[in-house]
C-alpha cells in the first residue's frame, strides 16, 4: 500500500485517519508515540484497509473495556487486541473466498494444531483433577474440526471461557469465594454504571484472570 522513500498523500491521509480516529476514542489529550506511528506504517505496508484497521481499534478497546483494563495510552497498547481482529477477518474471507476443500483444509490445520498443544499440556499435567478438564477440552476441540463454516476463533474464545468455568466451579467453595472477592477488588470504579451484563462479563475476565495466575494455566488457543 505504502511507498519508499518520500511520504505520499495517501500514506498521510492514511496515517491521519487512523491517528484522528484512535484519539477520538482515547481523547485526554494523548499524542501517538513513534512506535504508534511505527505500527501504522507497518499495516499500510501489510496492505490493511483504513477501514479494517478502524474496525480493529474499535473492537480492541470494547475488549479493552469488557475485560475491566486500563484504557490505552497508545496505539502500540491494542496491538495484540487489532492482530486477533485481523487473524479473524482473514480466516472468515478465506472461508468465503475459496473452495470448501481448501477452507476445510485451513480449518482442520487450526484446529490440528491447538490439539497437539493439548496433548503436550495433558501429559506434563501432574494435578488429576486440572488434566481432567483439559482432556475434556481436547475432546471439545476435536468436535469443532467438522462443525461447518463457524469462525474457528469465535468457538475457541467459547471453549476457553467454558474451560475456564469449568476450573473455577471444581474448587472448593472456600477457595472460590476468595477467587470472588478478590475479582470484586479488581472491578475500576466505572463498574457500579456498568450494566448487568456488563459487569458480570468484566467479573468473569477478572476471575478468569486470577484463576489462570493462582494455577499457572495459559491459554491453550494462543499459545504457540
Amino acid at each position: 500500500m505504502f511507498f519508499r522513500g518520500k511520504m505520499k498523500s495517501q500514506e498521510r491521509n492514511y496515517i491521519a485517519d487512523i491517528e484522528r480516529y484512535f484519539l477520538g476514542l482515547a481523547g485526554k489529550g494523548l499524542m501517538l508515540s513513534a512506535r504508534d506511528y511505527g505500527f501504522i506504517r507497518e499495516l499500510g505496508e501489510r496492505s490493511v484497509s483504513k477501514e479494517m484497521v478502524i474496525k480493529a481499534i474499535a473492537y480492541g478497546f470494547e475488549q479493552k473495556r469488557q475485560r475491566g483494563a486500563q484504557e490505552p495510552r497508545g496505539l502500540f497498547n491494542l496491538r495484540h487486541e487489532i492482530e486477533d481482529y485481523l487473524r479473524t477477518q482473514s480466516v472468515e474471507r478465506e472461508s468465503e473466498q475459496t473452495r470448501p476443500k481448501s477452507a476445510a483444509f485451513t480449518r482442520s490445520s487450526i484446529v490440528e494444531q491447538t490439539l497437539k498443544r493439548l496433548d503436550r499440556i495433558i501429559v506434563e499435567e501432574r494435578r488429576e483433577d486440572i488434566r481432567g478438564r483439559y482432556e475434556e477440552l481436547r475432546s471439545r476441540v476435536r468436535k469443532t474440526d467438522g462443525a461447518g463454516p463457524a469462525n474457528v476463533y469465535k468457538q475457541f474464545d467459547l471453549l476457553w471461557r467454558e474451560f475456564m468455568g469449568d476450573v473455577f466451579s471444581g474448587l472448593s467453595e472456600e477457595r472460590k469465594e476468595q477467587i470472588t472477592d478478590a475479582a470484586l477488588s479488581r472491578l475500576p470504579a466505572e463498574a457500579k454504571l456498568y450494566d448487568e451484563d456488563a459487569r458480570r462479563k468484566t467479573l468473569n475476565a477478572f476471575r478468569d484472570e486470577i484463576v489462570c495466575e493462582t494455577f499457572g494455566i495459559n491459554n491453550v488457543f494462543t499459545m504457540k
